[in-house]
């Protein structure tokens, strides 16, 4: 049988087909999808579930034309597919192939670089507006998934396009999942939805009812609350209806004949609408059907009959690390707490769920009211531990400052994949963490460099009486050398770091996970007799003052490691503090992300990349020495912190 699939160049072709072709190409999409994620790890089961969708949106609308905003845009590789991208398709998520995400440099029909939840609504409100300002014909449709409507933002965004005067159209594709279980009552009210006779048919129930109640003039107030109360006690919906928005389903969302007709009923209604359609994450594969949080995105798997086999990979990563560390926190403090942000599994706090189930609390996908949520906590006696991605984290950025720093509550943020995250690309790397949380007084900022160092930092966290911060990324946890027994402390001079290696030449100070790749860096160059110290800050915030003055004094070259943005990162915290204490900045050297936004690879060809691989590092120490002129020391010129000590100039 020929294939249908290859000779798809654009959603123009589909038009063409008959509806047995069309549900032949939709099987075809789902093979597809399986065969590649299976090989390269990707968002699996939310992509089975959206094909009919995306066929019946294509099929309606003209997306060349027409706008397509989307939330969670991990669910749009059938999309990807249909519009050009099926010969490059093996590439997904590789190096110089297609991302994982709608990808403007990609494709015309992808509007917006999106992989965070609750954006497509206010997008597609703001094209709606101005579509209409400057006259454009043109439909906006906003694909919502995953549970991302409980979003505060999506929330924002409904209460706004239900002003809307013209055609906007939210589609709610509701998988009765998140990552996992969706959370919260408004999750419950949708399942209600799922349950009932469609709204459809009970608004013609009800309009029936209603023209049978007889009412005059004089009372006709009376008749429509009368009318009003009926509708809202048994049509369900009521709730996008009373927001504006006219309600529609629900529809079963694997049904394209019917998907067709309802769209097209739909496609030209001059009101913002919300049509509710039921699928299934995983459809068409009773694996992924029967196990969907497993199979949201998994790395790469094999098929073995009815038997999925997900490669494992070596080693432990650092998630699984913090999911250990919290449980012994939970045994050892009555008083600790749980939080994550529909994220359980990703931050490994599901592990807490089936031991101490009263003490693990999952928000659904709201980060900001996480955080807040946290503070209260805090407040009324207990301690918080709120793991967050750091990509994810920066949503929460008015509520650590309102709600946590201002008061000043300890509340502890374990903030999982920090810095570059892979093939997730960029819409999920962690680079921002540290220049917006630097920013708020008395915050705390630490990074441990394996697991015996988690441990510690997650106890030493407990002792604090301010908010902090402990990142990790997306990693397995490096197997360092046993090194000093340094206790984490902060004492007069700031934050406790440790060395992990002498040397004469020039001193390598890193922030976080990325000490094991500055020891490799400095074995490198051992090979070369040039001898480099290591030193494990552990502290972004207080820095180790007693530890920088002595490195500066030195005036031997300093190159800061970071798996963060350069700019305003732990780099900058360091020359910030040379310019404080009368230091010599020109000693330091910052290696990190730079000021541009990094492609999808895998984590190590992603370090290479910018310089962050201990070859790059040695590199960057070598060309540190070669710029290094005689120095010669000067009596102070003004007093600094533990006393007067000579200050060193380079000659110029």
């Amino acid at each position: 049988m020929i294939k249908i699939l290859p000779t798809i160049e654009s959603p123009a072709d589909l038009k063409h087909l008959s509806m047995e072709q069309l549900c032949a190409l939709a099987q075809e999409i789902r093979e597809t999808i399986v065969t590649t994620v299976s090989a390269n790890g990707g968002h699996l089961a939310p992509n089975l579930g959206t094909v009919e969708i995306i066929l019946a949106l294509h099929l309606v609308f003209n997306m060349s034309q027409d706008r397509l905003l989307w939330d969670v845009g991990h669910q749009c590789y059938p999309h990807k597919l249909i519009t050009g991208r099926y010969k490059q398709f093996s590439s997904l998520r590789k190096s110089g192939g297609i991302c994982g995400f709608p990808d403007p440099a990609e494709s015309p029909y992808d509007l917006f670089s999106v992989g965070h939840a609750g954006t497509a609504i206010s997008t597609a409100v703001g094209m709606a507006r101005a579509d209409a300002l400057l006259q454009h014909d043109t439909r906006v449709v906003a694909l919502v998934g995953d549970a991302s409507i409980v979003n505060g933002v999506a929330f924002e965004g409904l209460n706004n396009a239900g002003t809307l005067q013209r055609q906007l159209l939210v589609i709610l594709n509701d998988n009765s999942m998140s990552i996992s279980e969706p959370q919260g009552a408004f999750a419950n009210y949708l399942e209600h939805l799922r349950v009932t006779t469609t709204y459809d048919e009970v608004k013609r129930r009800v309009q029936d009812l209603l023209d049978r109640i007889p009412y005059g003039q004089k009372i006709s107030d009376i008749g429509f609350q009368i009318k009003h109360g009926i509708k809202n006690a048994i049509a369900p919906g009521h709730i996008f209806e009373d927001l504006g928005l006219k309600y529609f389903g629900p529809v079963d969302g694997h049904d394209l004949p019917g998907l067709l007709e309802k769209l097209n009923e739909l496609k030209n209604l001059p009101a913002p609408a919300v049509l509710h359609i039921k699928t299934v994450k995983g459809k068409g594969y009773e694996w992924a059907c029967g196990d969907p949080t497993t199979f949201h995105s998994p790395k790469p798997f094999k098929v073995e009959g009815c038997r999925v086999v997900i490669n494992q990979g070596s080693g432990r990563s650092w998630t699984s690390a913090f999911a250990e560390a919290m449980i012994q926190l939970c045994r050892k403090h009555s008083n600790v707490v749980g939080i994550t942000a529909a994220m359980p599994d990703g931050t490994g706090m599901i592990k807490l769920k089936p031991l101490f189930p009263e003490r693990y609390f999952d928000t659904g996908i709201c980060e900001g009211h996480a955080t807040a949520m946290a503070a209260g906590m805090t407040k009324a006696g207990l301690r918080p531990v709120v793991a967050i991605y750091s990509t994810f984290l920066q949503r929460a950025f008015d509520q650590i400052f309102q709600e946590v720093c201002l008061q000043g509550l300890p509340v502890i943020f374990c903030v999982d994949r920090a810095g570059l995250v892979g093939d997730d690309g960029a819409v999920h790397h962690g680079f921002c963490d540290l220049a917006f949380l630097r920013s708020q007084p008395g915050m705390v900022l630490m990074a441990p460099s394996d697991e015996r160092e988690l441990h510690a930092a997650l106890e030493f966290a407990m002792t604090l009486d301010a908010p902090c911060e402990i990142r990790y990324p997306r990693d397995n946890c490096p197997a360092l050398p046993p090194g000093p027994a340094v206790a984490w402390s902060m004492d007069r001079t700031g934050g406790v770091s440790r060395r992990l290696k002498e040397g004469l030449d020039a001193t390598i100070v890193a922030y976080g996970a990325l000490a094991a790749q500055a020891l490799s860096a400095a074995n490198l160059l051992e090979n070369e007799d040039i001898h480099v110290g290591v030193v494990d800050a552990r502290f972004c915030k207080p820095l180790d003052g007693a530890m920088l003055d002595d490195l500066f004094e030195k005036a031997q070259p300093i190159i800061t490691v970071e798996d963060h943005a350069v700019i305003n990162g732990f780099g900058t915290a360091l020359l910030e503090y040379a310019q404080l204490h009368g230091h010599d900045g020109r000693l330091l050297t910052r290696v990190g992300i730079p000021d541009r936004f990094i492609k999808h690879a895998g984590r190590s060809e992603q370090l290479k990349e910018i310089g962050l691989d201990p070859a790059g590092i040695a590199a960057t120490l070598r060309d540190a020495l070669a710029r290094r002129q005689p120095l010669e020391v000067d009596a102070p010129t003004q007093p600094r912190r533990g006393g007067r000590r000579p200050i060193a100039r380079l000659r110029h």
